[in-house]
């Protein structure tokens, strides 16, 4: 057994997971012939509307759950996929949640809007503010409730820490399970990289249970010179958490490319518009426009470039919710 393996094995968490999630292939891609497509279901994680964030969040409410916090404090975008997890596997766990959004909130409720509705979730609306205030108030909030003798924990950082990249770290050792039982091998992995959690996950878990896999990270967001250091910071958070070290470098580790991003952050591109509904009307399987539309344009050019061999697996993150806001 591999260290992180005992590490994994032994730290707290909570089973939000509905694992493993399904890993199977993709009909749609006659044209590459080098290997089988497949595709790992993270929209399938069995709370809420599904998705990535259901990893990480069994590990960070773990520790809150641990620390004896009765209630959970998460910010975000008004149609923040983290935000609706975090209540649900809050409603699961029978934890008081609340969230903080730096908008307006709208006259009609759609998409994660009406998910949280129907959760019955506390939501904070602070109108048009950065991202930097909305996480000074809720970090003002929390020390409210604590005022109040109420223990408070802050789901930080878009759930993008060392803890909650642990969530991605257990889903590599996942996959190597899944993949030894289906005699896959040398298979190359692309998941999105918007602040780096995923990422971080994937590429630490891969080299501390023998580098199985071949990582492809494509940014949703930010330059790759941005993105790589937010991948490091998080690994390095990782680390200190475990006491495990990662031997080589993340560029070394993995490919980081930007080359699909656009203008950054849920701003489409032409090719990720197309991609939306050339997905849905090929494999019946929906994504959404910010993360999961764009890793499909770079894996599909990956393949018709011939930069890779051999099995191609893309990383579904989920975000379903957030979709029917999106058009």
């Amino acid at each position: 057994m591999y260290p992180i393996e005992e590490f994994l094995n032994r730290t707290e968490r909570v089973h939000l997971l509905m694992a493993p999630t399904p890993l199977h292939t993709l009909a749609g891609f006659s044209e590459y012939e080098e290997g089988k497509i497949y595709i790992k279901r993270d929209d399938m994680t069995g709370i809420g509307p599904g998705g990535n964030k259901v990893r990480s969040l069994e590990y960070i409410l773990g520790e809150a759950v641990n620390q004896g916090c009765c209630k959970i404090l998460t910010a975000g975008p008004v149609q923040s996929n983290l935000c609706t997890l975090t209540a649900a596997a809050c409603a699961r766990l029978g934890l008081d949640c609340e969230l903080v959004h730096n908008g307006r909130e709208p006259e009609k409720k759609e998409g994660n809007l009406l998910l949280n509705y129907i959760l019955g979730v506390k939501s904070h609306f602070l109108g048009d503010c950065s991202s930097e205030e909305r996480n000074a108030y809720t970090e003002s909030l929390a020390k409210t409730y604590e005022q109040k003798g109420i223990s408070t924990y802050v789901v930080r950082n878009g759930a993008t820490t060392g803890r909650g990249a642990l969530g991605y770290t257990a889903a590599i050792r996942e996959m190597k399970k899944q993949c030894e039982e289906m005699g896959i091998e040398n298979m190359t992995i692309f998941a999105p990289g918007g602040n780096g959690g995923v990422a971080a996950g994937l590429i630490y878990g891969n080299e501390l249970l023998g580098s199985p896999f071949h990582i492809v990270i494509i940014s949703v967001e930010d330059k790759k010179e941005i993105l790589t250091a937010h991948i490091r910071d998080t690994i390095r958070e990782t680390e200190a958490i475990t006491g495990i070290k990662m031997k080589t470098t993340v560029e070394e580790a993995a490919e980081i490319s930007d080359q699909y991003r656009g203008s950054g952050w849920g701003i489409d591109t032409a090719e990720s518009i197309e991609e939306i509904f050339a997905f849905a009307r090929t494999e019946g399987i929906f994504i959404e426009n910010v993360y999961n539309s764009k890793v499909v344009v770079g894996m599909k050019d990956w393949m018709r470039s011939k930069r890779i061999k051999g099995p191609v697996c893309y990383l579904h993150t989920g975000g379903f919710g957030s979709l029917f806001a999106q058009y």
